[in-house]
């Protein structure tokens, strides 16, 4: 006779349940807290996004040494260009210079056969006047030298003169013209009031277009401010 108590049975299908039943709780367990937590960022994906800011600030500095050095090759450029316009502007001056004074040359020499006169009464009859800046009215200096050529011009009753007024470099082309015939006019009327024939004197104006000192100081430009006498029929 067998004494040890039997052992329920269990039925398969009790079986079958508690092993579905486990899997299930693990799967659960996992959904509620075994998993990554949201939000949570990956070392991984903090290093690359870490790599790319300092790409990037390394990007930035590349691109600001390369305008850096643009920049200062451009300045150099710029100032090449500048020394080489005023050597040329130097060069320019100092040819218009030696035109200027082969040109004088040439106006006196020419003025000395045109006019019948001796040199001295030439010289005297094409010296120029000067103005103040600016300025169309005769200065003192203006009128003594009038009164030598109305001289000249009286004993020459034949002797015909053209004016020219001219000014320094400042000042517009237009305003120029217009200031230069001011002054070759104000050098007539004086003329003409002290008993010269109208129609023996003419006038132009060739502005600041015929400089007699191409430089750019208050020296040249006082020379520039002038009035030019030249012969235009002879004395005899």
């Amino acid at each position: 006779m067998n004494d040890r108590p039997a052992r329920p049975r269990v039925r398969p299908s009790v079986r079958l349940c508690a092993l579905a039943i486990v899997p299930l709780w693990v799967l659960l367990a996992s959904a509620c807290g075994g998993g990554p937590q949201p939000g949570a960022v990956a070392p991984a994906a903090d290093s690359a996004a870490a790599a790319a800011r300092r790409d990037s600030v390394a990007a930035a500095a590349r691109r600001d040494s390369v305008a850096a050095a643009a920049e200062q090759r451009d300045s150099i450029a710029a100032a090449a260009r500048a020394d080489s316009l005023a050597r040329e502007a130097r060069e320019t001056a100092r040819a218009d210079s030696v035109r200027a004074q082969v040109r004088a040359d040439a106006i006196a020499e020419s003025a000395l056969v045109l006019s019948g006169l001796d040199s001295a009464s030439t010289a005297e009859l094409s010296a120029v006047i000067r103005f103040d800046l600016d300025r169309s009215d005769l200065t003192d200096a203006s009128v003594a030298a009038l009164d030598r050529k109305l001289r000249i011009l009286r004993e020459n009753p034949r002797l015909e003169i053209q004016i020219a007024g001219h000014c320094d470099e400042r000042g517009s082309d237009e305003y120029n013209l217009a200031l230069g015939s001011r002054r070759a006019a104000a050098a007539k009327r004086y003329l003409v009031e002290h008993g010269i024939s109208e129609g023996r004197i003419g006038i132009v104006s060739y502005g600041e277009e015929r400089p007699l000192d191409p430089g750019g100081t208050e020296e040249a430009w006082a020379r520039n401010r002038r009035d030019e006498f030249a012969v235009t029929a002879r004395a005899r």
